[in-house]
């Protein structure tokens, strides 16, 4: 063999070597990306409750652009008490009346009787259950926020909030902002929330003069209220038309109701009743619930000028269980054992019933602000709208989340 051909071997050898190590070296930085980085991702994710470094058996872990952690370290942190169902794999979890479950696997969690569907549903990693955090927090009434940065999760129980509130307007919503309140309250013991009735136009009124921070108002804004108003749907409702439990009339039509409110059927014989008078009752303005009654059921005609007028919902209540042959209408939310809701157009008026739309006369639960809310008032409904405070609303009205 000569030298020149030994010399060509040889460069042809190096190229091939110089070949496989080029690829080799882009295989293992390729899959370093996938693999160890990955899990020193993982590894690296840090929780911060309050200021303070919590720390878990099991690492947090990354799914679908969601963070997982061990579900008791979490769940005890943020004071909820915990119950394992080992043979459903369900974990569920109680805190100020809010009580949430998720099953491993599954993506259906529930907040009270609300369902929420999860973008990662819990797992299992080395015998631990790891919940998705964002969800959880959020579901007991905490702040949570993700710093891309330091690969951490911070969350904040709002213990460190302070000031007062100040609330007016619709009666319907204000039982409703009184619950949520209460909790707001003791999530926040630095937080005073004031809350008083009068109408959803006092709460216009107040919060637009900057008598109150939030305006609590049964219905949408108007071209005729003052400029500058911001309207933050929390809730829907019902209005329902109701006789006292001992009238034998269960069903009545829209038809019947704006004749009756309307003064042209005057006595409950005429829709099936006894023989006997009817007793109307309404509301005095400004009201949203007057509004919205005049608007769907009278087609704007007036309300007879014998019908007795009540300042709030708990009123009209009040009067139609104390008197036989009365008719008033109400929030759904009101309705109780004292009082009665008759069937209307054949359907029964039911929170599953309007959710469903089957129960047509809906309408939405608003707090007014002057501008986009700000401040204690934007924590306040920030709160309103999370999983926690859908699941309060959710109790007696209907939730929007």
């Amino acid at each position: 063999m000569s030298f020149k051909m030994l010399k060509v071997g040889r460069s042809i050898l190096m190229k091939r070597q110089v070949f496989l190590f080029t690829v080799a070296l882009a295989f293992i930085l390729v899959f370093s990306q996938f693999s160890p980085a990955q899990d020193a991702f993982a590894q690296d994710i840090t929780v911060l409750v309050d200021g303070s470094t919590l720390s878990f058996d099991t690492a947090p872990t990354m799914v679908n652009d969601r963070v997982l952690v061990p579900m008791r370290a979490i769940f005890e942190h943020l004071g909820a008490k915990v119950l394992w169902d080992g043979d459903t794999g369900t974990v569920t979890a109680t805190k100020d009346g809010v009580t949430i479950s998720l099953s491993i696997g599954k993506e259906r969690a529930a907040v009270g009787d609300n369902i929420i569907y999860l973008d990662s549903p819990p797992i299992l990693v080395n015998d631990r259950t790891l919940v998705p955090i964002r969800f959880v927090s959020e579901a007991l009434g905490a702040k949570v926020d993700w710093n891309q940065n330091a690969y951490q999760v911070v969350i904040n129980t709002g213990s460190s909030l302070s000031g007062a509130l100040k609330l007016s307007g619709s009666t319907t919503v204000q039982p409703l902002a009184e619950k949520l309140a209460q909790v707001f309250m003791n999530n926040n013991p630095g937080v005073a929330i004031t809350i008083t009735g009068g109408g959803s136009g006092v709460g216009v009124q107040d919060a637009a003069e900057g008598k109150v921070n939030i305006g609590n108002v049964s219905r949408d804004l108007k071209d005729t209220d003052p400029a500058g108003l911001v309207s933050t749907t929390i809730a829907k409702d019902a209005v329902v038309v109701v006789v006292h439990p001992n009238n034998p009339v269960n069903a009545l039509t829209k038809d019947q109701v704006k004749q009756i409110f309307t003064g042209q059927i005057i006595n409950w014989k005429d829709v099936g009743g006894n023989d006997a008078p009817i007793i109307v009752n309404s509301r005095t303005a400004p009201s949203g619930t007057f509004d919205f009654f005049s608007e769907t059921f009278m087609d704007t005609e007036q309300v007879v000028d014998t019908a007795k007028q009540h300042a709030s919902n708990g009123l009209i209540r009040q009067a139609v269980a104390s008197g036989e042959n009365a008719i008033g209408f109400l929030s759904m939310g009101y309705v109780d054992s004292s009082v009665k809701a008759p069937d209307m157009d054949g359907v029964t008026a039911t929170v599953e019933n309007a959710i469903s739309g089957t129960y047509q006369y809906v309408r939405p639960l608003n707090m007014v602000t002057v501008g986009q809310p700000t401040g204690l008032a934007q924590e306040f409904i920030n709160f309103i709208l999370s999983p926690a405070g859908q699941a309060i609303a959710s109790e007696e009205y209907i939730a929007i989340k």
